[in-house]
């Protein structure tokens, strides 16, 4: 679903204006660690308490230490990794981009845009709390980027002059067999990217919106270039060598 200016759901996930940070705040390992102390506390308390209640005040400490201290750790060791990886921000997005912070920056501004295309994904399986009220973003396409948010608070930016291709496959290898979803893949990657995450419609949404700004971008998981036949799903090394050097031979 596209989610268009003045959208509760767009305007939510932009409310801050800083939605790098926001992204790379989501998930991660610090936020782990986080759950699982706060899981350890309360297992603390809910078996403590009995114990307190027949008068077992040695046995109540006893059993609410030993689940106790290791959250207390867990909760503050968490905190602390997901503080600094935050912190970091500006440090991971340099690194996964090649940007420099002014070119972040204009991403940053471009993503506030009106122009903007917002494109929200309600997933047909493994929905993990997303709803029509509550989908998930699965992208952002700015004037001139591809903004898309992944797991454990990675990203994948590019510029959209660099994208070589964005196609709908129901080939994606997965458990039990094969996956529906997206396939893309710009002149920086390394290997195609691939979502089994995003309906159909999300997908076509995707790539009409890529599409209108670079009319030239492939749209078939399987294509021919310079003589030579690709297949998106297993040649993306190949097609991003390919795509990268310019050169079709060897």
């Amino acid at each position: 679903m596209i989610l268009q200016k003045g959208d509760q759901r767009r305007e939510r996930f932009l409310k801050d204006g800083n939605v790098l940070r926001r992204m790379r705040d989501a998930g991660g390992a610090g936020k782990g660690c986080i759950a699982g102390g706060i899981v350890l506390l309360v297992f603390a308390v809910l078996l403590s308490a009995p114990c307190l209640i027949a008068g077992l005040g040695k046995a109540a400490v006893a059993v609410g230490g030993f689940f106790m201290a290791p959250g207390f750790f867990l909760v503050f060791l968490g905190r602390g990794m997901q503080t600094k990886k935050v912190t970091n921000y500006l440090t991971y997005y340099r690194e996964a981009t090649g940007f420099d912070e002014q070119e972040l920056r204009k991403v940053e501004q471009e993503i506030m845009a009106p122009s903007m295309v917002m494109i929200g994904n309600v997933p047909t399986e493994n929905r993990q709390g997303a709803s029509e009220k509550n989908p998930q973003i699965s992208c952002m396409i700015t004037d001139h980027y591809f903004v898309v948010p992944l797991l454990m608070g990675e990203s994948y930016i590019r510029r959209i002059e660099d994208m070589v291709l964005a196609a709908y496959s129901q080939e994606i290898p997965g458990i039990n067999g094969y996956q529906h979803g997206l396939i893309f893949l710009s002149k920086k990657d390394t290997d195609a990217y691939k979502n089994a995450f995003l309906t159909r419609e999300a997908c076509g949404e995707v790539i009409g919106a890529l599409q209108a700004r670079k009319p030239d971008l492939i749209t078939s998981q399987r294509f021919e270039y310079g003589g030579r036949h690709f297949d998106a799903v297993t040649d993306g090394k190949e097609i991003a060598r390919v795509f990268f050097t310019g050169n079709i031979l060897a």
